[in-house]
C-alpha cells in the first residue's frame, strides 16, 4: 500500500472541507452583518419618523392651535406620550451602538423637557421662539441622525442640517 496516496487523500480532504468550512462561515458573516444593517435601517427610520411627527405635534399644539395654554401644554403632552417615541427608544437600547443610544435618549427627553416646561406655564408666541428655546434639543436631533446614517454607511455623505 502506498503511504503517500493515502496521506494525499486525507489532505486534501481536509483541505476540501477546510475551505468549505470557511466560505460557509465567511457568508454566513456577511449575511448576518446585512441582516443586522436592515434591523437598524429598519428601526432609525421608525424612530426618525416618531420623533419628527411627534414634534410636529408638539409644534401644532404650541403654536398653530387656537385653544387657552393649558389645553394647548396638556395637548403636547398627549402628543409627546402617544408618539411611539418613548417605546421605540428602548428598542434604540438593545440595537444601537452606545453613541445613537445616548443621542436618542438626549433626544426623547428634550421632548419630555419641552411638554414639562409647557405644563409648568411656559408659552411660545411664535414658530422662532419655540426653536430658539429648543436649539439644543435640534442640534442633538441633527447629530443623531448623522450618526446613524454614518453607522448604516460609514463612507456616506455627511447631511445637510435639517429640522424634523
Amino acid at each position: 500500500m502506498d503511504w503517500g496516496t493515502i496521506i494525499g487523500t486525507v489532505v486534501g480532504a481536509i483541505i476540501g472541507v477546510g475551505a468549505t468550512w470557511l466560505t460557509d462561515r465567511s457568508r454566513w458573516r456577511r449575511e448576518q452583518s446585512v441582516r443586522q444593517t436592515a434591523i437598524k435601517r429598519e428601526l432609525y427610520a421608525s424612530y426618525l419618523a416618531a420623533v419628527a411627527q411627534t414634534w410636529n405635534e408638539i409644534r401644532a399644539a404650541v403654536i398653530e392651535s387656537d385653544l387657552p395654554w393649558p389645553d394647548r401644554a396638556d395637548l403636547a403632552s398627549r402628543a409627546f406620550r402617544n408618539g411611539n417615541v418613548y417605546e421605540l427608544r428602548y428598542q434604540m437600547a438593545i440595537t444601537a451602538p452606545p453613541e445613537i443610544v445616548a443621542l436618542s435618549d438626549q433626544t426623547m427627553r428634550g421632548m419630555r423637557e419641552l411638554t414639562n416646561r409647557l405644563n409648568a406655564g411656559q408659552t411660545y408666541g411664535s414658530w422662532d421662539e419655540l426653536k430658539g428655546d429648543n436649539q439644543p434639543w435640534f442640534d442633538s436631533f441633527n447629530v443623531m441622525r448623522r450618526m446613524m446614517r454614518l453607522d448604516l454607511d460609514p463612507e456616506a455623505l455627511p447631511l445637510l442640517s435639517a429640522s424634523p
